[in-house]
């Protein structure tokens, strides 16, 4: 290897670790740019297709979102309708459904309340319309109106 394809080669590993650091906010709120607040956002992806074959429908979704999950985070949140796919490898089945995308976004130092609350709407779920699983993630987020 040359010295300047080592140099470009460094400079190229820089330039990612820059981009990278640069690429989330900093949960304290240093990296938010002006006139937005740190947040933590909060994806939950639910299958419709339930423990027995059948389908969530969609009176059933919107009784679940009126009464277990509009109560716990009244300031608001988003629904997305979304189509889902994941490997049952015990069974080696590729499973293809129809998923409810939630995101609700709450500020970045989670209390124990809204980490609560987030529990129970994915338990609600699971035990209410028989799955197996809620499918969540989790990240830094800067938010503002």
């Amino acid at each position: 290897m040359s010295i300047a394809h080592g140099f470009v080669v460094a400079a190229m590993i820089g330039l990612a670790f820059l981009v990278i650091s640069c690429s989330e906010p900093d949960p304290a709120g240093a990296a938010c740019p002006e006139g937005l607040e740190p947040f933590t956002e909060f994806n939950f992806y639910f299958g419709l297709e339930t423990g027995d074959g059948s389908e969530v429908t969609e009176e059933e979704w919107r009784t679940f979102l009126a009464d277990i999950v509009t109560p716990r985070f009244p300031d608001g949140l988003t629904v997305l309708d979304a189509r889902g796919q994941w490997l049952d490898a015990d069974a080696n089945r590729l499973y293809r459904e129809r998923t409810k995308l939630l995101n609700v976004l709450i500020p970045a130092e989670v209390s124990a309340d809204a980490k609560r609350s987030l529990d129970e709407i994915a338990r609600g779920y699971l035990e209410q319309f028989n799955q197996q699983v809620v499918f969540k993630t989790s990240s830094p987020a800067c938010a503002g109106f």
